[in-house]
């Protein structure tokens, strides 16, 4: 089996670009994975790289479950993507940087998913700038574009989903008493808007230089003030509420919506993880992520 069958199938106007000087810099790109599956990385890398105009300067930094001593899943995307710029690390080496006894530490490995992009900052895992991307996603937009994207004075730059709203969930009178009660360096001071959107957490870009040390203490006054039936929408309310009016939005393109997005929904075959950590595969829904990984490859992969 040929171990490198090259799946970067760029535009001929995206590889002539990729021979301009760099202008915009290097793009960090992170993605925590909580269930591996090295199909879904891939497409994510090679999405990325073919829709840039500049993909050599992309780095990929993907935090997978521990695997004690075997690299074989750096090897794997090395084979199949060889030219990318690739490093691979154990999701250990944010927990060794978190006491898991530690409300703070509990509160992460409940929801990693929606953490991580904040953690992987926080703990300084990362000291540069950095782009977010979930996992499961196919890139269609430039990534270079929420690489030199001017954050201000702000630390994150995220999407708003506003179908999903703070209203939706809980009471002004809620938000109000929290206000009232919780420290004030922890809280938003003025009026909240109940029509406020709750962020998603596809895409955000992190400059970890400029995040504030108590963010964390500020999300987990938020996620014990109220318990809503989904904890997902729990912490991701909590977090809409602890970053409220602090953040820079990003363009809607950003969001997952349909096939004109910058983002898609990867939709090939996957392997889900139980809570009990058995593996099971799942079936793809369609057939966008085929542009990205062809037979070769998969049978590398798999």
């Amino acid at each position: 089996m040929d171990p490198s069958p090259g799946l970067q199938r760029r535009p001929a106007a995206a590889a002539a670009a990729a021979d301009l000087p760099d202008e915009v810099g290097s793009v960090n790109v992170f993605s925590w994975i909580s269930c591996l599956d090295l199909r879904t990385l891939a497409v994510l890398t090679n999405s990325t790289i073919s829709s840039s105009s500049d993909p050599h300067n992309i780095s990929f930094n993907f935090l997978i479950p521990e695997r004690g001593t075997d690299k074989s899943p750096y090897y794997k995307l090395k084979a199949v993507l060889p030219d990318s710029n690739v490093t691979v690390a154990s999701q250990k080496k944010i927990e060794d940087k978190l006491n898991v006894a530690t409300p703070e530490g509990n509160l992460f490995w409940s929801f990693p998913n929606e953490l991580s992009p904040i953690i992987i900052g926080t703990t300084q895992f990362s000291q540069k700038r950095y782009v977010y991307i979930s996992a499961d996603s196919i890139v269609k937009g430039k990534i270079e574009d929420l690489g030199r994207i001017d954050l201000g004075t702000y630390a994150i730059a995220a999407v708003e989903d506003c179908t999903k709203r703070i209203g939706d969930y809980v009471s002004i009178d809620v938000l109000n008493a929290v206000q009232k009660t919780a420290p004030k360096n922890l809280v938003y001071t003025e009026p909240y808007d109940k029509d406020a959107c709750l962020l998603d957490f596809d895409v955000l870009v992190v400059e970890p230089r400029k995040l504030r040390k108590d963010l964390i203490d500020s999300i987990m006054v938020w996620f014990r003030a109220f318990s809503l039936a989904n904890p997902r929408d729990q912490i991701r309310l909590a977090i809409t509420l602890a970053l409220y009016d602090n953040y820079l939005k990003l363009p809607s393109n950003w969001k997952r919506a349909d096939a004109n997005s910058d983002i898609l929904n990867y939709n090939g075959p996957k392997n889900v993880c139980s809570e009990g950590g058995r593996q099971l595969q799942e079936e793809g829904n369609g057939d966008e992520w085929q542009l990205y990984l062809d037979q070769k490859s998969l049978a590398v992969l798999s």
